[in-house]
């Protein structure tokens, strides 16, 4: 607890010292920030509607982030993300719920090279594509799948290696570890997974604006039930005119004494995106997943529609989703409708 108190007081003083340092800006435009020489402030904000089949339909503040960075020199380089996430504003039956106020990010780079940065602090881990831009407004559908956050870990407190190629010929390279717990632990509403001692890494070869493919590591210790894992982890996508691809696998093995169905939880999800127009895009998406926790697999398909008006800059969302094998009561993915309205500020 004092450990945490010390890092939130931290977080809070360079929060007010960057934004100090921005707060005569008078050239503000939405969706661009704010920027005052090597200081910005900016965030996003995700609205969305929600009726799942069966339950209350409620309007949530899914994400509210702020974002304050600074490029001072080669040593110091710091960026802090605040959020409050999973707020709900109006409940159908009413009982509005109260969101989590989170430190999602806040670390600080180190440049070693034109092309190594050290990172240290609270980062998102360097595992698959969807969980380092997983901002609500850089990613095509509300909701995200099982393969891309729910088996390793997604937040990491340690240092970061990422090493990119200069010319493109050779993959970029991310190596991470985290000692020891994560830091500001997220609350039981927003995971039911912590980590311990966490070792990892992730290769990416890009093969054009928006092709690429990815692998990852990583190794650690689940801090609920002991477990040892070991994950390993392919990213791919691929564009083909209008349309897109993109695939997210990973399989973990587990190891230990705890109680468990699975000794093995994998997944995989394969979505494709087709340009309609440059504002119009429809969307099909499935996943398999398979918790090690749990006797049944998750089988979800999903057809959502996304609009981004060319005037403003920001992202309307709908989606269905039909969920077939985990039920209702362990699932997280569930059957219905879900709206959104998206925007960086």
């Amino acid at each position: 607890m004092m450990r945490n108190n010390i890092l939130l007081t931290l977080v809070l003083f360079q929060l007010g010292l960057l934004t100090s340092c921005i707060a005569n800006a008078d050239d503000y435009q939405l969706g661009q920030g704010l920027q005052v020489g090597n200081y910005s402030l900016s965030g996003y904000t995700n609205l969305e509607v929600i009726d799942r089949f069966g339950s209350p339909s409620r309007l949530d503040v899914d994400d509210l982030s702020l974002f304050a960075s600074g490029r001072v020199n080669q040593w110091v380089n710091p960026f802090t993300e605040l959020e409050l996430a999973s707020h709900t504003l109006i409940r159908q039956g009413g009982g509005a719920v109260e969101g989590d106020f989170i430190v999602e990010r806040f670390y600080n780079d180190v440049k070693l090279s034109e092309s190594d940065i050290l990172r240290v602090g609270k980062i998102l881990t360097p595992l698959g594509e969807w969980n380092v831009v997983h901002a609500a407004p850089l990613v095509p559908i509300i909701t995200r799948p099982y393969a891309a956050i729910r088996g390793f870990d997604a937040y990491l407190s340690g240092i970061n290696w990422m090493h990119n190629s200069a010319d493109g010929a050779m993959p970029d390279v991310q190596l991470y570890w985290q000692p020891d717990n994560e830091w500001f632990k997220r609350p039981v509403t927003q995971t039911i997974r912590n980590f311990h001692n966490v070792i990892g890494g992730h290769i990416n070869k890009s093969m054009g604006m928006k092709d690429k493919f990815g692998a990852s590591f990583q190794h650690g210790q689940l801090i609920e039930t002991g477990e040892m894992f070991t994950l390993f982890g392919l990213d791919a996508s691929q564009s083909f005119g209008k349309l897109t691809l993109q695939s997210e696998a990973i399989t973990a093995k587990f190891s230990g004494t705890a109680a468990r169905a699975h000794d093995a939880e994998s997944g995989l999800f394969a979505l494709a995106d087709y340009a309609i127009t440059q504002q119009w895009h429809g969307i099909v998406e499935g996943e398999y997943y398979q918790d090690h926790t749990k006797t049944p697999s998750s089988r979800s398909t999903m057809l959502a529609v996304n609009y981004k008006p060319s005037s403003v800059p920001v992202v309307w969302k709908l989606e269905y989703i039909h969920q077939a094998g985990a039920p209702a009561s362990i699932a997280t993915i569930l059957t219905g409708l879900k709206g959104s309205l998206s925007f960086f500020f």
